[in-house]
């Protein structure tokens, strides 16, 4: 009974991640990221296949049956420490490191050991052993394949915690939280699977992790901006009617970042970009506790859309954001100018969303005018 319903749910997980992958070779995004995560689909969906036709084999005496249950072990197994591999260099992609192919060789090099050592164990039962009623055992060197199937996991994970503790950007924070939340249902399957030998789930599970990151792979794709985190224009045409419909004072608040093109001529594209994200962390911390939404608008503009009382209250928000920024630059010293401009205007009833943009857009140009003449 177990191992029928364990098929089963191989086998969905198999349809699922064939769908993912013949969505992701369609894409035209080709970039590094695409194509690690299609692989690390295409080698779960080896692995599924795999645990299906162990299950099949396991304890069952027909012509050839356990030489095919000893290479299906060792790909098995080192199928385990090859896809950590190729995990890791997925994440490092994603936190923003060049994958050379001198990294990408090196990252690899356990799982070409590991490869050959399973197979070498077809033969020496080094790793596993294949009794002659054709039942698995662990053989006198698991622990070595253990520790190389975990280690691989563990090297990004810890990647991924410090970047997390240290709030290093780019990527934006979610993206970091997302990749640590692939590490949830896995483990739960590889416990499981520790103490029930027939129950190969770890595979499953990592089926349903890569199927979540897919999906917020897919969210960010349609309403978050890839740099920031912060949710694109887009979602704006949906947000704004139900935000009109409660009746209650709507502002909207136009802000571009000061002298930005100067920073990217001076510094660089990248120093604009860590510019970009840094005032997209401060405006999201003065969104907390505030019903609203935090937009990148485009390029260094940004947009905010939330309920005020009146215009004291949208006044004294907008004087808290201005404080942010200068708290920013007391602390953190950048080299360039860092602080922002900011219009705003409050919603008339009939006005469009595009009539509201403009004219927060116009209280922006206005305020930049007078930012000009001050100086």
């Amino acid at each position: 009974m177990i191992t029928a319903i364990q098929i089963e749910l191989d086998l969905l997980c198999l349809v699922m991640l064939y769908a993912i992958a013949h969505q992701s070779l369609a894409n035209v995004n080709q970039q590094m990221n695409r194509v690690l995560f299609r692989t690390l689909v295409y080698g779960v969906m080896i692995q599924l296949a795999l645990d299906v036709l162990w299950l099949l084999v396991e304890g069952h005496r027909f012509p050839g049956a356990i030489t095919a249950n000893r290479v299906i072990n060792a790909l098995y197994l080192a199928g385990g420490v090859i896809l950590g591999c190729i995990w890791y260099l997925y994440v490092l992609e994603t936190l923003g490191y060049t994958i050379t192919r001198r990294l990408q060789t090196v990252v690899m090099l356990p799982g070409l050991f590991f490869l050959v050592l399973n197979v070498v164990s077809i033969w020496t039962g080094w790793v596993f052993t294949v009794s002659p009623e054709n039942v698995y055992a662990h053989g006198p060197l698991f622990w070595l394949q253990t520790i190389g199937a975990y280690g691989m996991l563990a090297i990004p994970l810890v990647h991924l915690v410090v970047r997390l503790i240290r709030r290093v950007t780019p990527p934006p924070r979610n993206v970091v939280l997302n990749l640590l939340s692939f590490y949830f249902i896995p483990i739960i399957g590889a416990i499981v699977s520790l103490f029930y030998t027939g129950m190969p789930g770890s595979w499953t599970c990592a089926a349903i992790s890569l199927v979540l990151l897919y999906i917020n792979d897919q969210d960010r794709e349609i309403i978050r901006d890839g740099l920031t985190g912060l949710n694109n224009r887009k979602t704006l045409d949906g947000v704004f009617p139900e935000y009109v419909k409660t009746g209650e004072p709507l502002y909207l608040f136009m802000m571009d970042l000061d002298r930005f093109k100067q920073i990217n001529d001076t510094y660089g594209h990248p120093v604009g970009d860590q510019a970009l994200v840094a005032a997209a962390s401060l405006l999201s911390a003065s969104m907390v506790g505030r019903k609203g939404i935090l937009v990148r608008y485009g390029g260094d503009e940004f947009l905010i859309m939330g309920f005020f009382e009146d215009d004291a209250g949208a006044d004294g928000f907008k004087q808290t954001i201005l404080q942010c920024f200068d708290d920013y630059r007391r602390e953190h010293k950048p080299p360039y100018w860092f602080a922002m401009s900011i219009g705003y205007s409050r919603h008339r009833p009939g006005q469009t969303l595009e009539a509201l943009i403009d004219q927060a857009d116009h209280a922006l140009y206005q305020e930049k005018q007078r930012t000009k003449a001050g100086r």
